[in-house]
């Protein structure tokens, strides 16, 4: 309780609050910046969500869309606009424009200490940050309705694969408390998005083109229009048979960008995502999810292949995985 009331007492007489997510957002950090803003009193206007970058995942903007959630491009200049900066689901070094110095931060991973802020909630035994939120709800006797329970329930499932890994007492009974408020239909809606032409023709392309190494399922799109749909294909090719891996690579916007899924009893997908290529570009994630953005000149550098032979880059990059994943504890 002193904790929420010294987060709401420094935020009390700010103007304009930024509520700042991952470059792409996720449905705990839209659920958990959305319960902060009734935290703190105020509205999309007063606190608007930002993100540097934009929702990409099918699941996530069929969130956003149908929970009709605004969250605003924001720019590391349009930053010095606010008053106060608030951070949810992530610490700033894992920003691309990470701001010299915030005034709050509310998440569930393993703490990050090169970064400074007024006030830290970092609790990386949670499963997920809508539910640290929720107790900040509770502690101010917030009225919780159907489309900010619909969106924090959904943040907990999707962090927690349904309360199925890395979850404590405090997500099992977030998660029964805010399940009979959430709209149910609208959840199911939001699971299963539509999928645009171009997501079958890469499905094709993943049916035909996979090759499976020591348990990986690597699959490589070639050039893709959309990036959202390489992690897409990654948790597909997670239900072939026999796998305990998938990887699935596409080229975006001069970018070579990589989705991993693991089936969550190996080894911690980020660390051995950002030991491969770590060195070259971004790399991280969770346990059984991560993902890199290697530019594509920089990665044929490093491998000394031109930058069209796109098919010995793809095999490079699998040996690198390959290496790492038998190396990585």
């Amino acid at each position: 309780m002193r904790r929420v009331e010294e987060v709401k007492a420094h935020f009390e007489g700010a103007e304009s609050v930024l509520i700042l997510l991952q470059d792409d957002p996720d449905p705990d950090a839209i659920g958990s910046g959305l319960a902060l803003r009734q935290v703190l009193g105020r509205n999309k206007q007063s606190a608007p969500l930002g993100s540097y970058g934009r929702v990409t995942r099918p699941e996530n903007i069929a969130m956003v869309k149908l929970l009709e959630i605004e969250i605003e491009k924001v720019t590391k200049q349009s930053l010095r606009n606010f008053d106060r900066i608030a951070v949810v689901d992530l610490q700033p070094p894992h920003l691309s424009n990470p701001p010299a110095k915030v005034d709050l931060v509310i998440d569930h991973h393993p703490e990050q200490f090169t970064y400074k802020s007024h006030i830290k909630d970092i609790r990386p035994s949670y499963g997920a940050t809508s539910t640290i939120l929720l107790e900040y709800l509770l502690c101010t006797n917030s009225t919780i309705g159907t489309r900010l329970a619909t969106a924090m329930l959904y943040g907990i499932k999707s962090d927690t694969f349904s309360l199925s890994r890395e979850v404590n007492e405090w997500d099992v009974e977030a998660f029964s408390y805010l399940y009979p408020l959430a709209n149910q239909n609208l959840m199911r809606r939001i699971e299963r998005p539509e999928l645009p032409p171009a997501a079958l023709d890469a499905l094709s392309l993943a049916l035909k083109n996979r090759r499976v190494i020591d348990k990986v399922a690597f699959v490589h799109l070639g050039r893709v229009e959309r990036d959202d749909l390489i992690p897409q294909m990654a948790d597909f090719s997670l239900s072939f048979e026999g796998i305990e891996w998938a990887f699935v690579s596409g080229i975006y916007d001069a970018n070579y960008i990589v989705s991993v899924r693991n089936v969550g009893y190996v080894r911690a997908a980020g660390r051995v995502l950002k030991e491969a290529f770590g060195n070259l570009g971004s790399a991280g994630g969770h346990a059984s999810m991560a993902k890199a953005i290697i530019p594509l000149a920089e990665l044929a550098r490093a491998f000394d292949i031109d930058a069209r032979n796109i098919r010995s880059i793809n095999r490079k990059a699998e040996h690198l995985f390959l290496r790492a994943l038998h190396t990585t504890r």
